[in-house]
């Protein structure tokens, strides 16, 4: 999203890097964590510096999380809303956490699809097509171009907009982009690769209504939940990790028994849709799966590097549950 500030937030782009941590929150326990654990990086979800600083200093939180980073040479890479919208990410991890299969987006992203058009003279097409591929274009082919003009190819493929920068950065150094002709053109399709939300079902009838609450409640290891609305039996859920409020009508459309995401304002409780729950299930709670998902991903793709997940709680809310029982105060007649 234009507002929000990702990428590598801290740190030497060309330093080296064996063992990284990941996190949702970057707090100075977490950092105190990564020089314990001797990591160079630290990947976490929400951004450490999200507004303009005018001094780094340890007078403060914020100063004394970066002057540590800095002074111990610990890189700090972020990834939030791009996560929030990515397929696999965060609600991906959170509907995996929960138990839910035949996962899709539960709001397809605008149509930010691209169809590339690249006619060369290059005499290499395989190496073209792995150089689209290498910049994450999908779907890319290639034929001979029947014109007077022999020798030429063109290549086609799929790519999403904001990619596209570095790929004619990569064309452009190729020498493709001189000797050949580029056309972009939008398709009017939503992007697989990015959306909002998820939903996904549990298998045959579906679970009571109690069972699901209990499930949710051990799966997030949450001790209470907010919820509005009932249901007799779930089948179809959709969820949405971090604040999701705005999608509860994409929830019902979708025919989902159940929406689970977190920072309800009080007034969106009360639903006009019947046979539908509305859960609040926390911010932290919500989001937390991503970060063993982070974990699992970055291991996989870098085999030669040491990934942690923080064992550190980083949620700023704790919940009183009262062991007794109070009584109600009735309001005066």
């Amino acid at each position: 999203m234009d507002y929000d500030n990702v990428g590598l937030l801290v740190g030497n782009p060309d330093s080296a890097v064996t063992r990284i941590l990941t996190c949702l929150d970057v707090t100075e326990a977490i950092v105190q964590e990564a020089i314990q654990k001797k990591c160079e990086l630290i990947i976490a979800h929400h951004p450490l510096i999200f507004n303009k600083i005018g001094k780094i200093n340890p007078t403060h939180s914020q100063g004394r999380i970066i002057y540590s980073l800095i002074k111990h040479d610990i890189g700090l890479l972020v990834a939030h809303t791009n996560l929030d919208a990515a397929l696999d990410g965060v609600s991906f991890a959170l509907a995996n956490t929960l138990g839910l299969d035949q996962l899709r987006f539960l709001k397809a992203s605008e149509p930010i699809s691209r169809k590339i058009r690249l006619v060369t003279s290059h005499d290499n097409p395989k190496a073209v097509l792995q150089l689209l591929n290498y910049y994450s274009a999908e779907d890319a082919h290639y034929f001979q171009v029947d014109n007077r003009s022999e020798g030429l190819t063109c290549f086609e493929a799929t790519i999403d907009q904001h990619l596209l920068k570095e790929l004619k950065k990569g064309l452009k150094k190729e020498g493709l982009l001189k000797e050949g002709k580029f056309q972009v053109t939008q398709l009017a399709s939503s992007s697989k690769n990015y959306g909002y939300g998820v939903v996904g079902e549990y298998p045959e009838d579906g679970v009571g209504m109690n069972e699901f609450l209990h499930l949710v409640s051990k799966a997030l290891k949450v001790k209470a939940i907010r919820y509005s609305g009932s249901v007799e039996r779930i089948k179809k859920v959709a969820v949405c990790g971090g604040s999701g409020s705005m999608l509860t009508q994409e929830a019902i459309a979708s025919g989902a028994q159940a929406f689970v995401t977190s920072d309800i304002k009080y007034h969106d409780y009360f639903l006009e849709k019947e046979d539908f729950m509305l859960l609040d299930v926390g911010h932290y709670e919500s989001e937390f799966p991503i970060v063993e998902a982070l974990k699992n991903e970055v291991s996989e793709a870098f085999e030669s590097i040491e990934v942690l997940m923080t064992q550190r709680v980083t949620n700023p809310m704790n919940v009183y549950l009262s062991d007794q029982e109070l009584k109600t105060t009735q309001p005066p007649e």
